[in-house]
């Protein structure tokens, strides 16, 4: 799998957990956990970086959402998202952000 498909898979899941307004570390070490069993090639320097270049972004889900080009990763980045944003607890806002990503990929099949 090609770097900008798994930026874009950590970006997604980093978006949805950092939506209650921090990405605690247990979110972090979680994303990557998950990440390295779908992605084995990805090393803890090259996920660093991505999480370092998604700080100093300020893209929203569309944009995130817009970059994963792989529709067959859907279901592996909004399970990536939740597990992720459930290990410190679920926030609503994190719960209403998977459920926007959820509605703009149904979108896309549906329209």
């Amino acid at each position: 799998m090609d770097n900008k498909t798994i930026s874009a898979c950590i970006n997604l899941a980093a978006c949805i957990c950092g939506k209650d307004g921090i990405i605690s570390k247990i979110e972090e070490d979680k994303i990557f956990e998950l990440i390295a069993i779908e992605f084995p090639q990805i090393t803890s320097q090259s996920f660093d970086a991505i999480m370092d270049d998604f700080f100093n972004s300020n893209y929203q889900i569309e944009t995130y959402a817009s970059h994963l080009k792989d529709e067959s990763l859907h279901d592996f980045v909004l399970n990536l998202a939740e597990v992720s944003a459930s290990a410190d607890g679920l926030d609503f806002k994190e719960n209403i952000a998977l459920q926007k990503l959820r509605r703009l990929w149904s979108n896309q099949v549906d329209g």
